[in-house]
Parts: C-alpha cells; sequence; structure tokens
C-alpha cells in the first residue's frame, strides 16, 4: 500500500552526521551559481534521485523558475517541469514537504497524469524557506522501484533544504556584497578619472593664469618705464644740449684760432684766450658726461637687467635709484627726506622689488597736488626689512582702501594710471612672501609699508 507523507520524521544520528558534512561543504561556497549546482548534485547523490530540479522564486515576478536541473533522461526540460509543476505548486500553496510512493498506486493519483505516462515511480519534494518565507523548492523523482523514496528520506532532505536555504541566503548577501563593491570600484575609477582630468584642467588653467600674471607685469612695466622715459630723456636733454652746444663752441674756436695762429700779425694772446674758453668747454662736457653715465647706471641699476636671479642685493641702493629716476617728477615742489636705518642685505628678485618702489613713490608725488613731502624709511626687525613711503598728499577714501590692490581699480582718470601697479606690486610682494600695508587719511596723506622676509621661504633652491 502506497501512501501521500507530508509529515516530517526523526532523522537518524548518521542522517546528523552526514548534514554536518553536507553544512560545511555549502557553506563554505559564496560563488552563487557553483553553490545551487552543488546542492542539487549532493541531494540527487545522497538519496540516490534520477532527476532533480532546483527552483528559486524571482525576485521581480514571484515566480518560481528552475535555476538547476539534473535529468538523466532525454526528456525536454519544459516537459520535465510540466511533469513536476503540480506537485511544486502544492508544496509552494502549503509550504510543506511532499513524499510520493509506489506511484500509480498513490492514493488520489490518476492514471492518466503524467507521473503515470512517465514510469515516474517515487517523488519527494520540500520547501526552501528563510525567515518564513519561501524562496524556493528542491524536487526529485525516481523511476526505479528499488530507490523508493522513504519517510526517513523526507526528513533528512527537510533538514537539508534548511541548510541549503541558509547557504543560498549567504550567497545571495555575498554576491550582492560584490556588486556593491564592483560598482563602488568602478565609480571610484570613474571619479579618480573625473578628478584627473579636472586636475589636468586646472594645471592648464594656472599656467595660463601665470601667463597672463606675466603678461600684466610685463605690461605694467611697460607703462612705468615709459612713465619713466619722458623724465629720464629730460635729464638727458640738458647734459646733451650742452655737450651739442659746446661741440658748436669747439669747431668755432678752433677755427678762430687756425686764423689767428696762422695770421702774419696774429696776437698770441688771443690765440691763449681761445684755447682757455676751449678748456671750459671741455670740462662743461666731461661733466654733461659724467652725468649721461651716471643717468645709465642708476636706470640700470634700477633694472637690474644684469640680475634678474634671486641674489643678495642692498635695497636701499634700489631706492636710491628709483628716487633717481623719479625725481623730475618731485623736483622743485616735493622735499624728499630719506631715514635709512641699519638694515642687512636680503635675497630676493632686485629689479621686481624696484618695480614696488617705482609704483609707490610715483603714486605718492602724483598724490601731492602741489607742493608737499616724501618721507622714505627702512628698518629691520627680527625677521623682516621693513620700507615705509610716506607722502602728504591727498590721502585715500576710506571706500576705496579695500579696493587698491584690485587689478584695474584706480582714482587717477583715463589715461593717468592703468590699474594695475598697486595689483602686480602684491602679487610681486606674495612671491616674495611678503606683504603690503597701507594707512590712509583723507585729505592728511598715505603710508605704505613694504615687509619683506629676510629669509626667504619661497627662495628657488
Amino acid at each position: 500500500m502506497s501512501h501521500l507523507i507530508t509529515k516530517q520524521t526523526n532523522i537518524t544520528f548518521d542522517q546528523l552526521i552526514t548534514l554536518y558534512e553536507v553544512s560545511r561543504k555549502i557553506n563554505s561556497q559564496l560563488n552563487f551559481q557553483k553553490l545551487l549546482d552543488e546542492i542539487m548534485d549532493l541531494a540527487i547523490n545522497i538519496l540516490q534521485a534520477e532527476k532533480g530540479l532546483l527552483l528559486l522564486k524571482e525576485e521581480d515576478s514571484d515566480e518560481l523558475t528552475v535555476q538547476v536541473a539534473r535529468l538523466m533522461d532525454q526528456r525536454k526540460m519544459d516537459e520535465i517541469v510540466a511533469v513536476s509543476r503540480s506537485i511544486i505548486k502544492k508544496v509552494e500553496g502549503e509550504m510543506k514537504p511532499i513524499l510520493l510512493q509506489r506511484v500509480p498506486d498513490t492514493t488520489g493519483v490518476s492514471e492518466n497524469t503524467s507521473l503515470i505516462r512517465y514510469k515516474i515511480k517515487s517523488v519527494i519534494c520540500v520547501p526552501l524557506s528563510s525567515k518564513d518565507k519561501l524562496i524556493g523548492t528542491i524536487y526529485l523523482d525516481t523511476t526505479q522501484a528499488e530507490h523508493f523514496f522513504k519517510p526517513a528520506d523526507l526528513s533528512f532532505l527537510e533538514g537539508f533544504a534548511n541548510l541549503a536555504a541558509i547557504a543560498i541566503e549567504n550567497a545571495k548577501s555575498y554576491q550582492e556584497i560584490e556588486k556593491l563593491n564592483t560598482n563602488l570600484e568602478s565609480q571610484v575609477e570613474k571619479r579618480t578619472e573625473q578628478l584627473k582630468d579636472k586636475n589636468e584642467e586646472l594645471i592648464t588653467a594656472y599656467d595660463e593664469l601665470k601667463d597672463a600674471q606675466m603678461q600684466l607685469l610685463r605690461s605694467e612695466k611697460m607703462a612705468s618705464l615709459g612713465m619713466l622715459v619722458a623724465g629720464i630723456a629730460h635729464e638727458i636733454n640738458t647734459p646733451l644740449a650742452a655737450i651739442n652746444s659746446n661741440t658748436d663752441m669747439f669747431i668755432r674756436s678752433f677755427e678762430k684760432l687756425r686764423i689767428k695762429l696762422g695770421s702774419p700779425d696774429g696776437d698770441p694772446r688771443d690765440a691763449l684766450t681761445t684755447i682757455c674758453v676751449m678748456e671750459n668747454l671741455a670740462n662743461v662736457n666731461l661733466t654733461a658726461c659724467q652725468r649721461l653715465d651716471g643717468i645709465v647706471k642708476t636706470l640700470k641699476n634700477f633694472a637690474r637687467l644684469d640680475e634678474e636671479d634671486f641674489k643678495l642685493v642692498d635695497i636701499q641702493e634700489g631706492l636710491d635709484s628709483t628716487l633717481e629716476l623719479t625725481a623730475h617728477l618731485s623736483r622743485n615742489r616735493i622735499k624728499v627726506i630719506k631715514e635709512y636705518g641699519d638694515i642687512p642685505k636680503i635675497r630676493c628678485y632686485a629689479n621686481q622689488l624696484n618695480q614696488v618702489f617705482m609704483n609707490l613713490i610715483v603714486n605718492a608725488c602724483q598724490a601731492i597736488d602741489r607742493n608737499g613731502t616724501l618721507t622714505i624709511r627702512t628698518r629691520a626687525s627680527v625677521s623682516q626689512v621693513h620700507v615705509e613711503i610716506s607722502d602728504t598728499g591727498s590721502g585715500i577714501d576710506p571706500k576705496h582702501l579695500s579696493k587698491i590692490f584690485d587689478p584695474g581699480f584706480t582714482t587717477k582718470g583715463v589715461g593717468v594710471g592703468t590699474g594695475l601697479g598697486l595689483s602686480i606690486s602684491y602679487k610681486i610682494m606674495q612671491e616674495h612672501a611678503g606683504s603690503i600695508d597701507v594707512e590712509s587719511k583723507k585729505g592728511k596723506g598715505t603710508t605704505f609699508t613694504v615687509n619683506i622676509p629676510i629669509e626667504n621661504p619661497n627662495a628657488p633652491s
């Protein structure tokens, strides 16, 4: 007599040992598909089934679909699933295992069913559940009478299914973590590439900015030098005019001297007088040439054309050169006071610092409308040299003080200022790890203080 068994029977000690070994084996496998294959193969081998199906619920459709099939004959997959579908559906609906023995003698099994048609003699199907929720089923069948499934097999497969469900959930979790890690790695790589591209863009932008700053620096320097040319031209014109005039006098005097010395009745005293005049003219020319030489040396010292490297220099020499080159702005109306302290030589780009001094001195002279005083003081503190340039000019409006170092800002009007002098001076001091401070009172005057480190941390190695 055959029967349909759904009630669990206690498993034997040997089966417990087998389940322990099975548990160790399947829980060590984290590859999802390999785990499913292993579960199916172990179930078939241990229970000596001929065919087996492992089905799992799809997350999207909530339908049970075949994940692994082990078929010992040539029947098509859809036929096998069709044969087992009613049994699997019953297990899915009731969440209880099913054991069919001695088919077709089993009560309630029609002779026209596919089980009879395909000569299936015994069937066992158990649910795979996790946290009281069905996640799949294991289905086994056989056509061999000597391998009929027994109640003990049902108990064993239930225990096996419980272990398999835990292993499947673990593998799913591991698979999700792996997927997240892969996505994270992909996102990190993508973000790294984006940051790399951004970094390259920033480097390019920085290089372009440096080039633009150098262009501004050159433009302002040329504008400043262009303004100085007018003063220098005046300084050069005076001795040059004297030399031109004296040269003409020399030519005339030589002509007179030749005539007097060549005349039989010429008076030697007249010749001596002419020679004295020529000697005086020569002395004047010598003084004029010395003046021209001094102007050239002053300009060279200011520009430091042969000293563009970072060198040890006396910045007070640079101040003197700058004052001499801007003397045409202060002559006959501005009293220049120099109060130089005992300061050390410092390593710097001398031509750049001279440009800062020139910008500040020119601004001071232009701030004094008529007569006034320009005072330059130098002093040293523990770590810095300080240069104060003070004027008694019109001062700076308080609302403008926060903007005076902005590129393009000027209060001098069109054609008078470029608006770059103070901005570039500020940048030069930053590159020297120094600073520029300003104090001003409207109608009282302005003091700019240039602070230069004695030991520059930005010095090139």
